[in-house]
């Protein structure tokens, strides 16, 4: 048993750790928590603005993000459970891991998060003393 976080952003990198994060709970009979963060730096909180509609369809990206991976994981009979956040992304993964007491955190070496603000996979391994894992999307 045990708790697996993964952080995913729709991308290739993500799918392609969230395939191994599903991988591992399976084998280890382990939760696998799922979660996509809107970054705030790019989306802020609605409130009836220029950006509500950006906010609103980085939002439902993210709920489509965590859907899918929920969808593959329950397809094999992993414990598993989805979770969308505000804020800017290392730190809600990082809060998130310590809420969850996650055993090891997933995520991809790049995302739609990458362009804009680098590291992201990067900052939660500096900044978790808990197994990170960074994946490499497979060419």
């Amino acid at each position: 048993m045990g708790t697996i976080l993964l952080a995913t952003d729709g991308s290739e990198y993500a799918r392609q750790a969230a395939q191994q994060a599903i991988d591992l709970a399976e084998a280890r009979g382990a939760t696998l928590h799922v979660i996509c963060v809107v970054d705030r730096r790019r989306f802020d909180e609605p409130a009836l603005s220029s950006a509500e509609l950006t906010t609103i369809y980085a939002e439902d990206h993210a709920a489509i993000c965590v859907n899918e991976v929920v969808n593959i994981a329950e397809e094999r009979d992993v414990r598993v459970e989805g979770d969308t956040r505000h804020g800017i992304p290392h730190e809600v993964i990082l809060d998130y891991a310590d809420e969850i007491d996650a055993d090891v955190i997933v995520v991809g070496e790049h995302g739609s998060h990458e362009e804009h603000f680098s590291g992201v996979g990067q900052k939660v391994l500096e900044g978790s003393e808990r197994d990170v894992r960074v994946i490499e999307a497979e060419g």
